[in-house]
């Protein structure tokens, strides 16, 4: 499937038919023919767990592959773990990684303007899926991806992408239908409703998570913290989070938050299957977190009593503080990490680490003296 671009000034968006076509029959197929075939024919155990495991590793395709590692360079890993991410994601079929991933480096360069392909101010059904069903904004146009446009793997994959998304949409669940003898409820939950629904709980991410959710990290963009997206998303539901700090391999940063994606990841780690895991620093989240929540008490602030107010304050000032004394001893680590001797360097690991402590301490100290409705 090939997404949408952009129109020429002035001319009628043309449309992009196969796309269309996809889009609109694949769902509708799925509706009707999968009561018709349990009426007849029932459902084998095998089915709904193939579809089920499908969908996780071509999600994880997009979420881990086309999403965390290609995209924004989150993490990284061997040759192998990629090229099996590049298949999965062709499985996916929702484009090349080169064209996938360009796309959606324009959407948060461009966020929230008529430079964003699936910008949410077009309304729900033009960031849901209209916008690979119509011409739109950068057609064709991977400037956004010149790393990967250099990338032999990513190249391969972009020249022979629809042969091994039909290859393996074909492939995969005749063959497990001609293991469990169910050829066609194979190709009927394993092919035909996998894709529906990965399609559609992807393109959630670009039209729901942008109109539904909380804001705690950035409130000047639309990208919005959807948990129960999350369930369905293999974590990506943790959507402002994501769009302030994209370089993060975690969208759900806390450990009790679901994230899929990031326990895989991880997991890979372990083995030593992935290498150069991005995390946004403390003091960022905290700063970010902090403008935030000032930004929300600031209006509230009349209807405080005076002393609340000169407590805020004091609190401020003391969490101000505590941030400054943190990236001072940050940059302190950083400045002397390859000219100390490891004792030397542990002492001020420590000292880097309580620092982080003490910061914390303070913007708890703050937090708490807000009341809940600025804080929420």
């Amino acid at each position: 499937m090939h997404y949408s671009g952009s129109a020429g000034e002035g001319k009628k968006p043309r449309i992009l038919w196969f796309n269309a076509l996809f889009l609109i029959l694949t769902p509708l197929a799925a509706l009707i023919l999968t009561p018709l075939f349990i009426y007849h024919h029932g459902v084998h155990w095998a089915e709904p767990v193939a579809m089920v495991a499908l969908w996780f590793l071509t999600g994880m395709g997009i979420t881990a592959g086309y999403h965390r590692m290609f995209s924004h360079r989150a993490w990284w890993a061997p040759k192998p773990i990629r090229a099996i991410l590049l298949v999965l994601g062709a499985a996916a079929w929702q484009n090349s990684a080169i064209a996938w991933c360009a796309g959606h480096r324009y959407h948060h360069k461009h966020i929230d303007t008529e430079d964003d392909p699936y910008s949410i101010e077009e309304g729900f059904l033009w960031a849901h899926m209209l916008w690979v069903m119509v011409e739109g904004k950068m057609h064709d146009d991977f400037d956004s991806a010149p790393d990967l446009l250099k990338d032999p793997m990513c190249q391969w994959q972009h020249k022979y992408y629809t042969a091994i998304s039909l290859a393996f949409n074909i492939g995969v669940p005749l063959a497990l239908g001609l293991l469990t003898g169910r050829v066609w409820g194979m190709l009927l939950w394993a092919g035909l409703i996998r894709i529906v629904v990965v399609h559609h709980f992807t393109f959630f991410i670009n039209s729901a998570a942008h109109m539904w959710g909380s804001r705690p990290w950035n409130q000047d963009m639309s990208a919005r913290d959807n948990g129960l997206l999350a369930l369905f998303t293999f974590g990506e539901g943790y959507h402002n989070f994501h769009h302030s700090f994209p370089g993060d391999y975690r969208n759900g940063f806390r450990w009790y938050q679901f994230d899929p994606t990031k326990w895989t990841i991880g997991l890979l780690h372990k083995v030593g299957l992935a290498h150069d895991l991005r995390r946004s620093s403390i003091d960022r989240r905290l700063r970010k977190r902090c403008q935030t929540l000032r930004e929300r008490y600031e209006a509230q602030m009349h209807e405080w009593s005076e002393g609340l107010r000169e407590q805020v304050q004091a609190a401020e000032q003391s969490l101000d503080e505590a941030l400054a004394e943190m990236r001072a001893k940050r940059a302190e680590w950083s400045r002397r990490a390859g000219e100390m001797q490891a004792h030397a360097l542990e002492e001020l690991e420590h000292a880097r680490i309580d620092a982080e402590r003490r910061a914390l301490e303070a913007f708890r100290a703050w937090h708490n003296l807000i009341p809940a409705a600025a804080r929420n």
